[in-house]
């Protein structure tokens, strides 16, 4: 025998491995909200050009009749 005692790999600190987890934890729902909140602000109507609805506008404006006048 030629060696001293086998090398072995240091023993993990459970203290640093929760830590580690909780930074992954916080960071992966961080993610998750920002995709959320992008994904309601592109399908908000203003995003999308007030095109949202593909039903024609029901509209009783006088405008809308050809009309520029209330009653004529």
């Amino acid at each position: 025998m030629c060696g001293g005692a086998p090398s072995l790999p240091p023993a993990p600190d459970p203290k640093a491995e929760r830590e580690q987890a909780a930074a992954d934890a916080t960071q992966a729902a961080n993610a998750r909200a920002a995709a959320n909140r992008l994904a309601k602000r592109n399908q908000s109507l203003l995003a999308t050009g007030a095109q949202g609805s593909t039903a024609p506008a029901s509209t009783s404006s006088v405008l809308a009749y050809g009309k520029d006048k209330l009653g004529s």
